[in-house]
């Protein structure tokens, strides 16, 4: 069960076997069928995920009602609504299964108490916050001035596995564009 947590934990720094068997006893295997939410807008995420099969999207609703589609994670990686997590406040994104999935799963308060323990544990959460960043400001910066086609090419570039996964209103929302104007572009290149 806990066979994909093991390398990524240690990919993050050296560990011995008796600090990780103790790290790996805070999280908790849980499945969940397509689309069930794992967080609810409105409400404080609990949990810090692993991802072991599937993909999560995070996404929120904005005034006109349209799901506009924060980020995505893939298997062997890590998620949370961020915001809400750190903050223990209300949040205003949800996270989607967009497969049936399998997960790992700790709680904000052993979440807390393996990073001040265990460095390699910090460690995991401090890449997984560097690339949170990076990547949001990527997107941020490129996609201000990008047109939809280079905004597709970004995309192409630097998320191909998404592209290969998931439907393409979620590739449009991702990218700030109808479908049917993504549609049109795929047409086009």
């Amino acid at each position: 069960m806990y066979k994909e947590l093991e390398p990524y934990i240690k990919s993050h720094g050296k560990i011995g076997e008796k600090k990780l068997q103790q790290i790996i006893k805070f999280f908790k295997p849980i499945r969940t069928t397509r689309n069930e939410r794992l967080s609810n807008l409105g409400q404080v995420c609990k949990h810090f995920y692993f991802i072991r099969k599937s993909f999560l999207r995070s996404n929120e609703i904005n005034t006109k009602g349209n799901q506009v589609t924060g980020c995505f994670a893939l298997e062997n990686s890590v998620m949370s609504v961020n915001t809400s997590f750190i903050l223990r406040k209300p949040s205003r994104d949800c996270l989607v299964p967009l497969e049936q999935s399998e997960w790992l799963v700790i709680n904000h308060i052993n979440f807390c108490e393996l990073v001040n323990t265990y460095p390699p544990f910090a460690n995991v959460y401090h890449q997984f916050l560097k690339f949170v960043f990076i990547h949001s400001q990527m997107r941020i910066y490129s996609f201000l001035g990008m047109e939809g086609i280079d905004k597709l090419k970004w995309a192409t570039e630097h998320e191909p596995k998404l592209l290969s996964r998931i439907s393409s209103k979620a590739v449009a929302s991702y990218l700030g564009m109808t479908n049917s104007t993504l549609s049109k572009l795929r047409e086009k290149s």
